[in-house]
């Protein structure tokens, strides 16, 4: 049964403490170490900071009372950086209500006071998670519905219209020409003109239907996004169904590395994100691609290279940054992105020394 996108983080979170007390930063990894996810630590804001810098993490929680920068100090540079995970602070003096105004006013979630409980400890962590889940799971599906609304009214509404415009002037020209059996030298023949414009009229309608039926492929998958499957599984698995996937490509299809490694994701999302990354390279490229998958450190990438769009064409890295924006992108990597932030990812670009283009991604590999 696949597990709701709301209930991700409360299963396998990764979780910052931050306590100068050495004794109660192991108490509380203890209380939260049964979790699936991952825990870190640090003995001050700084250090903290440059975890940060290092790793995304889903929640913070911290000591009040830190050398140098305070945690409510850490709090509110943290909400200033646009993080939007829980932000959980601890405190034994600071118990006032006026300090309680003050955690809440510069961005905490919590407040609890110490001396700290276990039971309490994790109770509070899931509620702030399940919090942020839902508020998390709302944005990703409105910004997806406001991507999907924008590229509908750019892609197919332009498309009508300009059908509509043809017919329009198709019909004019007929009307004009209503009753004309001379024809003037050099001109071309009413006759000859109506095949030219329905001749247009029928490309237009072809890559019209074309694009409609990819919107409603997109907006079925989007039903399902809501549901998403985590497991931890065999990359060999995914290299062989891709290769069979672009069987008829096998001659220009290169796969490299992956195939004794594990990651933990979504599958299915991830062949998705593949199978479309492989069949715009080959669109748009008459030589081999390649996908490779490397490990650096806790990280996969995943990336597809082409050769380029042909020999006397290539993308340059401005055109291919502007493609790593989805606003800017089309329909094949515009889906790209999306499910990309499903994974916690993002897509990117650059030009290969030959002169063709990679796009990659990074997963945490846990």
């Amino acid at each position: 049964m696949k597990q709701a996108i709301e209930n991700l983080l409360l299963k396998s979170p990764r979780i910052l403490i931050v306590d100068d007390d050495a004794e109660q930063l192991s108490q509380m990894v203890d209380w939260l170490h049964e979790r699936d996810g991952d825990l870190y630590q640090a003995r001050s804001s700084e250090q903290a900071l440059k975890i940060l810098n290092q790793q995304w993490v889903d929640a913070v929680i911290t000591d009040w009372q830190l050398p140098e920068m305070s945690g409510i100090d850490l709090i509110r540079q943290l909400r200033s950086s646009e993080f939007r995970g829980p932000l959980l602070i601890c405190t034994g003096m600071m118990l006032s209500p006026e300090h309680l105004r003050q955690a809440f006013e510069y961005g905490a979630n919590d407040y609890l006071r110490k001396p700290l409980n276990g039971v309490e400890l994790n109770a509070r962590l899931d509620n702030s998670l399940q919090l942020y889940a839902h508020r998390e799971t709302l944005r990703l599906f409105n910004q997806s519905q406001s991507h999907f609304i924008q590229y509908l009214s750019q892609h197919l509404g332009q498309g009508l219209q300009q059908l509509l415009q043809l017919q329009t002037l198709a019909s004019f020209k007929a009307q004009s020409e209503n009753g004309l059996s001379i024809q003037t030298s050099g001109s071309q023949s009413p006759v000859n003109q109506n095949l030219a414009s329905q001749g247009k009229d029928h490309q237009l309608t072809q890559s019209l239907v074309k694009d409609f039926h990819k919107l409603m492929l997109w907006a079925r998958y989007r039903f399902s996004l809501r549901h998403v499957q985590f497991r931890r599984f065999e990359l060999k698995q995914l290299l062989k169904s891709l290769e069979s996937s672009f069987s008829a490509e096998s001659q220009r299809l290169v796969l490299r590395g992956g195939r004794e490694l594990y990651l933990y994701s979504d599958p299915d999302i991830l062949q998705r994100i593949l199978t479309q990354l492989l069949d715009n390279a080959f669109k748009y490229t008459p030589g081999k691609v390649t996908l490779k998958v490397s490990q650096e450190a806790q990280e996969l990438r995943l990336a597809v290279i082409d050769e380029g769009l042909s020999e006397n064409t290539t993308l340059s890295e401005g055109e291919l940054e502007r493609l790593t924006h989805i606003e800017h992108a089309g329909l094949g990597l515009h889906i790209c992105h999306e499910l990309l932030a499903l994974l916690g990812s993002q897509l990117q670009a650059r030009q290969t020394s030959q002169g063709g283009s990679q796009f990659y991604f990074d997963l945490v590999q846990r």
